[in-house]
């Protein structure tokens, strides 16, 4: 296991958490591969309760809509920890990522926690560098709320 690669996909994580927080929404897709598929699942669920199929359909259809659908002075964070690489090849890895993310509003005096979970992410090493194939969160609790049709709040 290169320590160099590990060390580049931990950038991308990181990537991710801060463009994701500050509605970037073409940074948090650029960790994605063209084909990469994210899947989302509540506790103890066996099918998806929401997918997205394609770095477009991650950036247009969840992180834009999520930015765009964030109250004026809402700070939102994912804290993504505890990085384990269950497999690393010179052109695979799988990880698996502990991820809490908070929120607070602008009239809040301290953030709250809005879910805690679990990322299992497949990685390609591509020309761009390593990128996200597939990403599924499983979700620990209540704080994951979805239904089938709805996007996870602030995930």
């Amino acid at each position: 296991m290169s320590l160099e690669d590990k060390l580049a996909i931990q950038e991308m994580i990181a990537q991710y958490s801060y463009t994701y927080d500050s509605k970037d929404a073409e940074g948090c897709a650029n960790p994605f591969t063209e084909d990469a598929v994210m899947e989302f699942f509540g506790p103890g669920a066996t099918q998806p309760n929401l997918r997205f199929e394609s770095r477009v359909s991650i950036r247009d259809e969840y992180v834009l809509r999520q930015s765009q659908r964030r109250p004026a002075g809402r700070a939102v964070r994912h804290y993504q920890t505890g990085t384990v690489f269950d497999e690393l090849t010179a052109d695979t890895a799988q990880t698996r990522t502990i991820m809490l993310v908070t929120l607070r509003d602008a009239t809040e005096e301290a953030p709250h926690l809005r879910w805690s979970g679990v990322c299992h992410d497949q990685w390609r090493k591509t020309s761009e560098g390593w990128r996200i194939v597939r990403r599924t969160y499983h979700g620990d609790g209540p704080s994951y709320r979805s239904t089938a049709r709805s996007i996870p709040s602030e995930v």
